[in-house]
């Protein structure tokens, strides 16, 4: 592993008993895009294709690009840029495979998911996923899959905003089928909230740079916001849906106004958000369809 590299160093945070290592980035770029929840469209693009380049160059001296592969998670998967990252970054190509996954039901504690199409037409003993990792069940639907028909060795699963908890569930999971994994998450290792969704530097488990916690307590009032929304990767690939997540963010942690959710945007009906159900629905109570026929405050 490069542990610096064009102004991004990485951090080896923890290791476990079969090999797996986790590993936390830091870099300008990562710090653009989770200190930043106005940051979407063509800015947020960017600030991903830098901070996957900035993974690609720890990774460097790791795999051999011979045997390496990309397993891509539809459709957040393709925000990271990954295979153009690498290319920008060593010259490689990155041969792709594709998954889909689809959230069953989440919560703090796990989540269910399911794979409903796989396009695995690249195999390789290496494999790098780039996603949001939470409880770390989407990981581990995917990767599954992958093992119905090829073998693998090693696992890099690069998420701009990774949750311990998934880590470690990750990495037993594939400490059961010979697979030797490692992280590179941003910023910080997360604590994931009780919805299964907030990913917050206030987070009592969270493991970054006190620096870090100071500003995410400014920036929120002290919330314990996510530092990357509801639906990662909307940002880019459905703006609209993002500012009306951040409109029910707000109302959650009573930031309606707050300058670090300025994007917000009120919804005019639930359509379209109940894929984050459980990301909002405990959390305003029982008469939450309730929540966007009321007045304006």
């Amino acid at each position: 592993m490069v542990l610096d590299t064009e102004g991004s160093t990485a951090e080896l945070i923890e290791t476990g008993t079969h090999g797996s290592r986790l590993y936390v980035v830091r870099n300008e770029a990562l710090e653009r895009m989770l200190f930043d929840r106005n940051l979407i469209g063509a800015g947020f693009r960017r600030a991903c294709l830098a901070s996957s380049r900035h993974f690609a160059g720890h990774l460097a001296d790791e795999y051999d690009p011979a045997r390496t592969a990309e397993l891509v998670i539809l459709s957040k998967g393709l925000v990271y840029q990954l295979g153009d990252a690498v290319l920008r970054q060593s010259g490689h190509n990155l041969p792709l495979n594709l998954v889909a996954t689809s959230r069953v039901a989440v919560s703090g504690a796990s989540a269910h998911v399911e794979v409903p199409y796989a396009q695995i037409e690249a195999p390789a003993d290496t494999l790098l996923i780039a996603d949001t990792v939470a409880s770390g069940a989407t990981v581990i639907a995917a990767v599954g899959r992958y093992l119905e028909t090829h073998a693998l060795k090693r696992l890099y699963v690069l998420s701009y905003a990774g949750a311990l908890r998934g880590a470690r569930r990750i990495a037993a999971y594939c400490a059961a089928r010979g697979v030797r994994p490692t992280f590179l998450f941003g910023l910080a290792a997360f604590g994931l909230g009780l919805n299964g969704f907030d990913l917050s530097f206030l987070h009592p488990e969270t493991v970054t740079r006190r620096a870090y916690v100071e500003r995410a307590a400014r920036q929120f009032s002290g919330k314990a916001v996510s530092a990357v929304g509801w639906d990662f990767g909307s940002q880019v690939t459905a703006p609209g849906k993002y500012r009306r997540l951040c409109w029910l963010e707000a109302e959650v942690w009573g930031l309606h106004g707050s300058d670090c959710l300025a994007v917000a945007e009120r919804p005019e009906s639930w359509s379209g958000l109940v894929h984050e159900r459980a990301a909002y629905a405990a959390a305003l109570g029982p008469g939450w369809k309730r929540v966007i026929d009321a007045p304006d405050r």
